[in-house]
This record gives structure tokens, C-alpha cells and sequence, in this order.
């Protein structure tokens, strides 16, 4: 608990200052409340620092990998390599954090992400971009952190060469992108 504390202390210096107290006062009093013996307690305050935490960052996407498969948050097996045979299917895990929460009506939280993609030729010219290709919405009665988005990617028709996938993540409950890159390779 001491190295989670440490963590989220260290995190709070880089966010903005109206946050930065608020996140590091959460901590201080969970370390307070864990001493004192109350570990639920602790978990509690330290929950609630995080949400802050969670809200003052910008969306990101962390631990992108090309995969064989994925069926739930870092439960994957990632691919041995990132050449693909032409029209073979490219899957990409990757996980979201720091996106806003929104409601479906009916007492959830909702999340709701979705993907822009660029596709790039080895010496940087853009062969094409579509929007939308790839969507997640999630609804449920916490505010989840673990999310993993897995996403598709048919590139049927790109002649054999290496190519660089530009990326951009909408979060649809807020005004939050974060931009991300892959790199891939169409075997001739």
C-alpha cells in the first residue's frame, strides 16, 4: 500500500494545482486511516484521491500492443512479430485511461471511447484516414479504471510494404483525444 501511496503522491506533482492538494490530502489521510487500522477505510480515501487524480488527467492510452488475441484487461497473447500476410486481420489491445464518465439513464455510469485512424507509407505520406473505426461503450454502476479496448484493424488492400497506423482516441463524455502509433508491415 506504501508503493501505491508513493505512486499516486509522485502522480499528484503532475497534475494541475487545484488538484495536486486535493490528491496528496486524500493520500495523507488513507496513510493516516491505514495506520490507525482501518484499511477499508484507508481504501475508501484512497479511491476518492484517485477519482481526482482521474479527472484532472488528460485521456491517454497505455500498453498498445498487436495481439493474437484478448479477452479481458491484461489478458492477452501479443504477436511474436508485426508483419502480417496481405488481408490478414491486425488486432490491437490497448488500454484507456483518463476518460470521463457519462450516464445512461438508468443509474450507470457510462463509458464511451472511439478510435480515428491514419494510415502513413514508410516515407511519411498519408494514404488515407477514416473515422470511427472502432468503438467501445461500457455502462456500469462503478466508475471502472480497468478497461481494455481491442480493436480490429483490416488493412485488405495495402500493397506489401511497411506502413505507420496514426491513431486518435475520442472520449465521448468529454472534450479529451489522445493520439497513439503502431507500426506494421504487409509481407510480399
Amino acid at each position: 500500500m506504501k508503493s501505491i501511496m508513493a505512486a499516486l503522491l509522485a502522480l499528484a506533482v503532475s497534475v494541475p494545482a487545484a488538484f495536486a492538494g486535493e490528491i496528496s490530502d486524500k493520500a495523507a489521510e488513507a496513510e493516516k486511516l491505514l495506520q490507525s487500522g482501518d484499511g477499508a477505510g484507508a481504501l475508501e480515501k484512497f479511491h476518492s484521491g484517485e477519482e481526482a487524480l482521474w479527472k484532472a488527467m488528460p485521456l491517454g492510452v497505455m500498453n498498445v500492443k498487436q495481439v493474437d488475441t484478448a479477452s479481458g484487461f491484461g489478458i492477452y497473447s501479443e504477436r511474436a512479430n508485426h508483419v502480417y500476410k496481405p488481408g490478414e486481420q491486425v488486432v490491437l489491445y490497448m488500454e484507456p485511461v483518463g476518460y470521463g464518465y457519462g450516464s445512461d439513464g438508468l443509474g450507470n455510469s457510462s463509458i464511451a471511447l472511439s478510435v480515428d485512424l491514419t494510415v502513413l507509407s514508410e516515407a511519411g505520406e498519408k494514404l488515407g484516414t477514416f473515422e470511427k473505426i472502432g468503438r467501445v461503450q461500457v455502462a456500469s454502476r462503478s466508475h471502472n479504471r480497468e478497461l481494455f479496448f481491442k480493436l480490429d484493424l483490416s488493412l485488405t488492400g495495402l500493397p506489401p510494404g511497411k506502413y505507420r497506423c496514426d491513431f486518435v482516441m475520442h472520449d465521448e463524455n468529454s472534450s479529451k483525444t489522445a493520439p497513439f502509433s503502431t507500426d506494421v508491415e504487409i509481407a510480399g
